[in-house]
């Protein structure tokens, strides 16, 4: 549990050295969103939140980063096409559809390549697409795709930890952001509801021997008949 606050401070820490400001919100949103959070941890959290929304602030001041600029640190490192996949997410994608379809197709960053891909399904955009990740290339409609949070993979399988961890709810919240990250990491495809509970213990095993606790499988299997 240490180990993974420690990262993710570090991580957030990185971008605002880095001056990417965009990159450190996203991810303090999505940490200070959890329902569960140590005291201290918190507490950090909020001093860097503050810090940067006053430099997001000053930022907005000279104007929002316009369409062309986001687009082009989409072509960037790695940090640089997560933290602009997730402002265009806000834009009409519409806008930029043979761009996406360019990025698409050249192996980009998978977590911001997933945020763009949802955010097309999300605004009912239906065109044709070849995603290339890890040199296997994919062909979709847009208009097909399921949003992550709403497919079945994903929302069986946030019940099935729901059940299972009611009396663990520091071990639940990390399981779920596995489930997320899986299911999100996973499109354009989706996990149905029988491959739920199996997807759902998965991530309930790597939340576990993240956080020093590799027996908790076997209890929860004992409670639970699984």
């Amino acid at each position: 549990m240490e180990n993974y606050y420690q990262e993710i401070l570090r991580e957030i820490q990185d971008a605002m050295y880095q001056k990417d400001y965009e990159e450190a919100w996203f991810l303090l949103k999505r940490e200070l969103e959890m329902p569960y959070i140590p005291l201290d941890v918190e507490a950090k959290l909020k001093e860097m939140a503050r810090e940067v929304k006053r430099e997001r602030s000053e930022q907005k001041e000279t104007g929002e980063p316009s369409l062309d600029t986001l687009l082009h640190q989409l072509k960037g490192k790695p940090k640089s096409q997560l933290a602009a996949a997730g402002m265009l997410c806000t834009r009409n994608l519409r806008e930029c559809i043979d761009e996406i379809r360019d990025w698409l197709s050249k192996d980009p960053q998978p977590e911001a390549a997933s945020l763009i891909i949802d955010a097309l399904a999300e605004q009912g955009i239906d065109e044709e697409f070849e995603y290339r990740r890890n040199g296997v290339e994919y062909t979709f409609y847009s208009g097909d795709v399921v949003p992550a949070v709403r497919s079945d993979g994903f929302r069986y399988g946030d019940g099935w930890l729901k059940k299972w961890l009611v009396h663990y709810p520091q071990y639940y919240e990390m399981a779920r952001t596995l489930l997320i990250h899986e299911v999100y990491l996973f499109l354009p495809l989706s996990y149905e509801k029988n491959e739920a509970k199996d997807l759902a213990f998965m991530c309930l095993k790597q939340a576990a021997d993240a956080m020093g606790d590799p027996s908790l499988p076997d209890i929860v299997k004992k409670e639970h008949k699984i």
